[in-house]
């Protein structure tokens, strides 16, 4: 009666201490979305340079426990006009429970509908934050980070970024 007891309280596929972090470490596809806000640093008088707010929007895969990929794109509001990024998106995690530490990179170009040519600039934006798994399927994050962008008249700008969201975790390719 011993062994079977133990034997049936082994973790069989679970590899974390709860299901929702078993499926946290596996492999699947994830879309990861935010409300974002940036301070500019510098000079901020030129346009495109004081401040925004926007919305993205990532689809990706995580390839491993700790390795995420994907595809981003969104909406910014700046101070001088509209911009709409698009955008690579990698993040790390550390090897964590319920509280994940992670990083990420997000670089691309951030299109103006206005002007094509004169007003559009490519960015990078490395942030460090802390997600949090609510759901087996479902986290909250938040994150800190800068971000540089070139192009337009102001030639280059940067701000303090700040951002809060969702990941929303999906099925393993098969």
């Amino acid at each position: 009666m011993l062994a079977f007891t133990s034997a049936y309280g082994q973790l069989g596929h679970r590899l974390g201490r709860t299901p929702k972090v078993s499926n946290d470490w596996r492999a699947g596809f994830i879309n990861v979305t935010e409300l974002n806000s940036g301070l500019g640093l510098g000079l901020t008088d030129w346009a495109f340079s004081k401040n925004y707010f926007g919305i993205t929007t990532v689809n990706g895969y995580q390839f491993a426990r700790n390795v995420k990929g994907g595809i981003g794109v969104g909406l910014q509001v700046h101070n001088g006009g509209t911009l709409i990024p698009v955008y690579i998106d990698g993040r790390f995690d550390f090897s964590s429970q319920e509280i994940i530490p992670f990083l990420s990179i997000d670089g691309g170009v951030a299109l103006s509908p206005k002007d094509l040519n004169d007003q559009s600039r490519v960015f990078i934006s490395p942030c460090f934050g802390i997600r949090y798994l609510t759901t087996r399927k479902l986290s909250v994050l938040g994150s800190i980070g800068l971000m540089t962008q070139a192009g337009g008249l102001e030639k280059r700008s940067s701000f303090v970024v700040f951002k809060i969201g969702f990941q929303f975790k999906g099925k393993k390719l098969d």
